[in-house]
């Protein structure tokens, strides 16, 4: 076990602490297990850990101790032993959301930080962490919306406005939040709460926004709240929420005065609430405030009251002057919200898949990416993971780059030389060696598609460096057993796969991006190396392949474990990478195929793949790229019944935590809306309606489950590595369709041929020229149309 420095300092602070000496033993062995290079836990996840851990300990401390407060719902699911989201802490000194880490975010396409919503609308403006909840008393008793059993959700898919609402009583109290630049270039998002009396008779409601100290992590400490006019409520310090109508009155909470809620609880016993003082101070972060509009309802009335936050940091914002009125109206505001979002849109790639949910799904997915990609970086969650990984990253950027947002990925890409170390290494956290790999991968990925060789020509330098990086650490384990020998050195890789160890997964991306750099030396006229590097990754290819033939030997079947020391366990779904993306196939990795079938077989259920490790849940992206290989290997539909497990599950709002706990369907790790996740589902719907090989265009290949039932298909202006498809298939009865193509290929790319598969047998075939069918082959119930690039439309007949 290697000793760092600061291993030794602290076990200095523990011996001061008198812990014993096995407890120091433990923890030096636990260290051991993620120490990377001999530099210990790379200071880039403890970053990102340390504010959980921190939060976890005062959430322990706090929600045990405050019952009579109004926390977040996940708060009271899991201290509620009645409920299956109900978790157990005793020695476990930490309380976090486990069960519920679902929330929606809403931003602007090119904002840097974006609003979250929960499943029960309470709303946190992000990077500040309070929130906004919105409560609803009437006739002696009050509505919280997070003690509520039920809230319905909607997210507009063609632009991010989302909406909240609960049955209540006599009462429908509806929320709704979107997010809209200011003309100070400012994000904005601007909210609308409103209760509506469904009774046949008149009656009194009050509307409550309440200011918390908490959001869907747990506690947001406020330590200051003001009231510097009636329309303006400041937050430590800085402008908080801005309303538009005056408030009827206020009340304001700490550690001390308790919790506002507790005044909602009675204000049936007060004829007239008034207000409280201005401002209050609360050294133990409990501020709180809550403020009231009475409306007098009618039969069918409907009350409506009106607030917007900014999304920037205290810092930014306490430089920023307040407008104590709002000069638009919200309605207004989101008809430019939805213009905006149109813009932005109108030139990527459309898919139309004949099926709403699918449909609505995609279409969020894509809003999900353009809201995450924040001008020279792209981030996987709004929220705890809004920061940036290579990792996550590439699968993002890619899916970009299929929608046609090529200048998006661009500014992503060419923020990517900031970020090489001097010794060629494209750092993430230390120890990631996929990175490199998966830099190199994107851009040969991104030129095939955008073509922009000047570019390349300007980048290929850094990617050089990127290159024989790779080269010089796989050669660093050259001494080491055959099953290690030549493969990348030992790291974390993708958290996902477990302690250090030598994985495949930073092996396969490895030698995935060397392939890459062949190919881009060769198009930016660096044909030595481009020769170089095709010699390197042979050598690579044999290292690999033979310590596979090691651990086939030592399983006793082809398949491959996460690495060559693992038995194989459901770690090896990092190994699949070799299969989908990266297919690698022109040096064939025995096992591959078998690995995919028995990831399948031994850790798949019908609700997708669980992973037990770290992740210990049903994870989308994942259980998506298990689908994408099955796509990849010719069986789609093997890949449609695992990928529609996953469809399942998406939120109200089309969007997927980065784990689904087993028992209650809500998140259990990571980000509550992840970047990632949208990701796959943009690359693998796709991918079923048209992929590249690489001589010829598929088309449909994964089409099945929506060409049997007759549903209308359209690909507009989708790119590839050949050019743009528009692609149309309509049904005029159950026997006859028409196949449209309006394609552009510059003469040098076209494609050797178009290649259809249809899931149903053709009795005939009328193209609009007979030179255009090259070939029709018929199976039982299937048929392949090759097609000449120049096609324009076909008839068909389909057998009976």
């Amino acid at each position: 076990m290697g000793v760092t420095i600061n291993s030794i300092l602290l076990d200095q602070v523990f011996r001061q602490l008198d812990i014993p000496a096995s407890a120091r033993r433990q923890f030096q062995l636990a260290s051991s297990l993620c120490d990377v290079n001999g530099r210990g836990f790379p200071k880039e996840l403890f970053q990102l850990s340390a504010p959980v851990i921190t939060r976890g300990l005062l959430n322990y401390g706090i929600f045990q101790m405050k019952r009579e407060w109004v926390f977040p719902f996940w708060v009271h699911r899991q201290l509620d032993p009645s409920s299956s989201s109900f978790v157990a802490r005793s020695q476990n000194p930490l309380m976090m959301n486990i069960t519920h880490r679902n929330w929606t975010a809403l931003g602007t396409p090119h904002g840097t930080h974006e609003a979250i919503v929960d499943p029960r609308g309470l709303l946190t403006p992000l990077p500040r962490e309070w929130s906004i909840d919105t409560w609803l008393v009437a006739n002696d008793d009050v509505l919280f919306p997070s003690l509520a059993s039920h809230a319905d959700q909607r997210l507009d898919p063609v632009a991010p406005r989302l909406t909240t609402s609960l049955r209540w009583r006599d009462f429908v109290l509806r929320l709704e939040a979107f997010v809209l630049a200011s003309r100070s270039s400012t994000d904005v998002v601007f909210f609308e709460a409103s209760v509506e009396n469904t009774s046949l008779f008149q009656q009194r409601a009050d509307l409550c926004l309440a200011v918390r100290p908490f959001n869907p992590e747990g506690v947001a400490p406020i330590e200051q709240i003001k009231f510097p006019s009636p329309r303006v409520i400041a937050v430590d310090g800085a402008v908080g929420v801005v309303l538009a109508e005056d408030p009827h009155w206020h009340r304001l909470g700490s550690g001390v005065e308790g919790d506002t809620a507790t005044f909602a609880r009675n204000m049936g016993k007060v004829q007239s609430p008034r207000t409280h003082s201005s401002s209050i101070q609360c050294e133990a972060g409990f501020a709180n405030a809550v403020a009231g509009y009475r409306f007098e309802l009618p039969a069918g009335g409907r009350g409506t009251i009106h607030g917007s936050i900014a999304l920037a940091s205290e810092r930014v914002l306490k430089r920023v002057p307040v407008k104590q009125s709002w000069r638009v109206t919200y309605e207004h505001r989101k008809k430019e919200h939805k213009d905006v979002w149109r813009r932005e849109q109108v030139h990527r790639a459309h898919m139309h898949f004949g099926d709403q949910a699918l449909q609505h799904l995609f279409d969020a997915s894509a809003l999900t990416l353009l809201q995450l990609q924040d001008a020279d970086t792209i981030t996987p969650g709004p929220f705890l993971y809004h920061h940036f990984w290579f990792r996550d990253a590439v699968p993002m950027l890619r899916a970009l780059d299929v929608l046609g947002l090529h200048d998006r990925v661009r500014g992503v890409m060419n923020s990517f030389p900031q970020r090489l170390t001097q010794d060629g290494f494209f750092r993430g956290p230390n120890g990631e060696w996929d990175s490199n790999g998966a830099v190199l991968w994107m851009v040969h990925q991104h030129y095939r598609i955008a073509r922009s060789t000047l570019w390349l020509k300007q980048l290929y330098p850094v990617l050089k460096r990127a290159g024989t990086w790779i080269q010089r650490m796989r050669r660093s384990s050259s001494t080491a057993a055959t099953t290690m020998k030549g493969l990348m050195p030992k790291s974390l890789s993708a958290e996902h796969l477990g302690t250090v160890d030598h994985y495949y997964w930073d092996s396969f991306w490895s030698l995935a991006g060397l392939r890459a750099l062949a190919a881009l030396a060769h198009e930016a006229g660096q044909q030595k190396d481009a020769d170089a590097f095709i010699i390197e990754c042979r050598l690579f290819s044999h290292d690999i392949l033979q310590s596979l033939e090691v651990v086939h030997q030592r399983l006793g079947r082809r398949l491959i474990p996460a690495s060559p020391t693992r038995a194989f366990d459901e770690s090896a779904i990092g190994s699949l990478c070799a299969v989908y993306p990266l297919a690698i196939e022109d040096v064939p990795l025995p096992g591959a195929v078998e690995t995919v079938h028995e990831v399948y077989k031994r850790f798949v259920d019908e609700r997708g793949f669980f992973h037990p490790i770290i992740h210990s849940g049903y994870n989308p992206y994942l259980t998506l790229q298990l689908a994408h290989s099955f796509l990849q290997i010719g069986e789609p539909e093997k890949a449609w019944k695992v990928a529609r497990n996953v469809f399942a599950q998406a939120s109200p709002t089309f969007s997927f935590p980065e784990a689904i706990h087993p028992r209650t369907g809500g998140g259990s790790m990571g980000d509550g809306h992840h970047g990632w996740a949208a990701a796959e589902v943009i690359l693998f719907l796709r991918d079923c309606l048209l992929r590249e090989t690489p001589t010829s265009l598929e088309i449909f290949r994964g089409a099945g489950p929506f060409l049997k039932q007759s549903l209308p298909l359209r690909i507009h202006n989708a790119p590839t590595a050949f050019g743009r498809v528009n692609c149309d298939v309509s049904f005029e009865s159950r026997h006859r369709c028409i196949l449209a193509f309006n394609n552009t290929f510059p003469a040098n790319r076209a494609p050797s041929s178009i290649e259809v598969f249809l899931p149903f047998g053709v009795k005939r075939v009328l193209p609009s020229s007979p030179t255009h069918l090259l070939r029709c082959t018929h199976a039982t119930s299937t048929t392949r149309l090759s097609l000449s690039p120049q096609a324009t439309m076909l008839l068909l007949e389909i057998n009976p």
